[in-house]
């Protein structure tokens, strides 16, 4: 059985088991520890999830857990592959006569990155990524997220100036999915961000929300020191003290809390330049791969928890609770028969802002296919492996 075709029978057996994506989490609220989401929190979240359709489960999604403070708030993101059920959804949803604007932008998006030979598909591929900002104290939900994920090599550093045309038909694709008006200025510090890249790293993701007038959102992968991402904070622009940022991870590469890991840092970029507030993401380098292609932890995390510790910022219980999360594969039993439940950590993030870590999060991913689905297979990795990593 292909690929294709494990995904679509995957996708089917997910309709039989909820009507959404809320009431699939619901089903397996078990295995969500209530010292990272629990009460207003865990019901904004199924409130949220209510919106979308359960086959987005077949895919990776992943939910971020504030590690610092006991708000209830969460962060979901979702995956969309072209051909998908899920893909199907989102452009039926964009097409209808009381779309919003979220909705019509990811169907301009799916519909522009669906055939094979666009030129936009051969820079970012036929995936688009779904962000949620869930805060069940706000009395609206935010915004939603909306990002491309540049397939690897396309937008790698090179300072050469060539690839440059390949991240404007990005940003063009994103401007009009968002409806936003083109901006030359704009657009100069975004490929300033990009020029200021040495050919180690990469962008990872560019994002917009399509309600707002904030900026370009970049995600920049591919950072092994603390210099390697300083010295890029400065060639970019941003417009804090890199010298914290210095600080802050120095601090944890004396408690070894680094090692075996990579870095990346997110930030807006607007007419005035690179924002001030800048996340720091943090990734495991050790990526083990299963014969089914899922990447098992081991332990690898465990320095970098133990060094957020260390320095108070993040509260222990919630980093426990979050190490018993990359426990494996499950095997639950659902309605149309058992399914395995693939959970890991994914990545850590810390929010800078003010001279001062601010926030930080735990991501973790979570996928389920149904027993047949969850054999081996030969898909390429790309289809298979969580998105920002």
């Amino acid at each position: 059985m292909s690929f294709e075709d494990q995904w679509s029978a995957n996708e089917e057996s997910l309709l039989r088991e909820a009507g959404s994506l809320g009431e699939l989490l619901e089903r397996i609220r078990g295995l969500f520890s209530p010292v990272l989401i629990r009460g207003r929190g865990w019901e904004g979240l199924v409130e949220r999830a209510g919106e979308l359709p359960p086959t987005l489960a077949g895919f990776p999604l992943w939910l971020g857990f504030p590690l610092d403070e006991s708000r209830p708030a969460a962060d979901l993101g979702v995956s969309l592959v072209g051909g998908t059920r899920s893909a199907a959804f989102f452009a039926n949803r964009g097409r209808s006569g009381d779309a919003d604007p979220a909705a019509v932008g990811i169907a301009s998006l799916l519909g522009e990155t669906g055939p094979e030979e666009s030129p936009l598909r051969r820079v970012v591929g036929d995936r688009v990524l779904l962000e949620y900002d869930i805060d069940s104290t706000r009395p609206t939900q935010g915004d939603t997220g909306i990002f491309l994920y540049p397939i690897r090599p396309t937008l790698a550093g090179d300072r050469t100036g060539q690839r440059l045309p390949d991240l404007g038909l990005a940003l063009d694709a994103m401007n009009a999915a968002t409806r936003r008006e083109p901006n030359a200025i704009e657009r100069r510090h975004v490929e300033r961000a990009y020029l200021a890249l040495d050919s180690g790293a990469r962008i990872g993701a560019i994002g917009a929300l399509p309600s707002s007038r904030a900026g370009i959102r970049l995600t920049i992968l591919g950072f092994d020191k603390a210099p390697d991402v300083t010295g890029f904070l400065e060639r970019a622009g941003w417009p804090g003290r890199p010298a914290v940022v210095a600080a802050v991870l120095s601090r944890l590469e004396r408690q070894r809390a680094l090692d075996h890991m990579h870095m990346g840092v997110h930030f807006e970029v607007n007419a005035g330049g690179v924002g001030q507030t800048l996340e720091l993401h943090i990734f495991s380098q050790n990526r083990m791969y299963d014969q089914q292609g899922w990447f098992k932890d081991k332990g690898y995390w465990t320095d970098l928890m133990d060094g957020l510790r260390a320095e108070g910022l993040a509260a222990p219980e919630k980093l426990s609770e979050l190490a018993a999360w990359s426990s494996g594969a499950k095997t639950l039993f659902g309605r149309s028969g058992p399914f395995v439940v693939l959970q890991r950590i994914h990545h850590f993030k810390l929010v800078l802002a003010e001279d001062r870590v601010q926030q930080v999060n735990g991501y973790v991913f979570l996928l389920m296919c149904s027993w047949a689905q969850g054999q081996p297979t030969n898909a390429p990795a790309s289809r298979r492996t969580p998105a920002g990593t």
